[in-house]
């Protein structure tokens, strides 16, 4: 007798989530993320058994799913296809946690850091945009933030510059930060390099029921589109 294969997150969120949250376009996909929660995606997620990591996996997988399939939309809308790009840069098995192999102008290159999207020119494969999801913004992802914006813009001795005038953004679900420190964050030198932070919903991470306002996401499609076309 087969034993039956268990799903794990990846599975369960690719058959069972991804289809419900792809709109015709843009704006639709919008509205459909606008609709849900993040025990939506756990109720959902419990159904199949998945343990109490993999369940916040598929919540976190939502946003990263969100992100890709917005700019590839936008990218579809404008009719850009044939000059940008989008995908994930992952840590490459071989050499470890620090390295992100791309082809860069037909020749291979190491990013320092990956990103859970980053748009490509289509011409010579250049990044022009690294866009970081995260589950909320601490004290404590405030300064990885600052230390990966040093890593991607700052010039390091021994090192090439590699992503030159490169943007990097934010997509974050909540601010679990004091409206001290989120000022800092935003007006202030701790900020550094990370071009634009979105904060998608209102509230803590305790506030499961909480949906996407629709207004900070129709912020974060025009600020990417603003840039595809400026950049084409």
């Amino acid at each position: 007798m087969t034993k039956k294969l268990k799903l794990n997150a990846k599975d369960v969120f690719d058959k069972y989530f991804a289809k419900s949250l792809t709109g015709k376009n843009s704006e639709e996909t919008i509205d459909i993320f606008c609709k849900t929660d993040n025990d939506y995606f756990a109720n959902l997620a419990k159904k199949y058994k998945l343990q109490e990591r993999q369940i916040a996996s598929v919540v976190g997988f939502k946003d990263e799913f969100f992100v890709e399939l917005l700019i590839n939309q936008i990218i579809s809308e404008n009719k850009l296809g044939k000059l940008f790009y989008c995908k994930k840069v992952t840590a490459n098995q071989k050499s470890g946690l620090l390295s992100r192999k791309i082809n860069l102008e037909n020749k291979e290159k190491v990013l320092t850091i990956g990103g859970d999207c980053v748009i490509f020119k289509v011409e010579n494969d250049q990044p022009l945009m690294i866009i970081e999801c995260k589950e909320y913004i601490d004290m404590i992802r405030m300064k990885e933030l600052i230390g990966e914006s040093r890593i991607i813009k700052d010039r390091i001795s021994n090192s090439v510059l590699l992503l030159n005038d490169i943007k990097f953004c934010v997509f974050a679900e909540v601010l679990e930060l004091t409206e001290g420190w989120a000022y800092l964050l935003n007006n202030s030198d701790l900020k550094h390099k990370i071009d634009q932070i979105f904060i998608i919903r209102d509230g803590k991470r305790k506030d499961t029921t909480n949906k996407p306002v629709r207004v900070n996401l129709e912020k974060f499609k025009l600020y990417l589109q603003d840039f595809l076309l400026k950049t084409r």
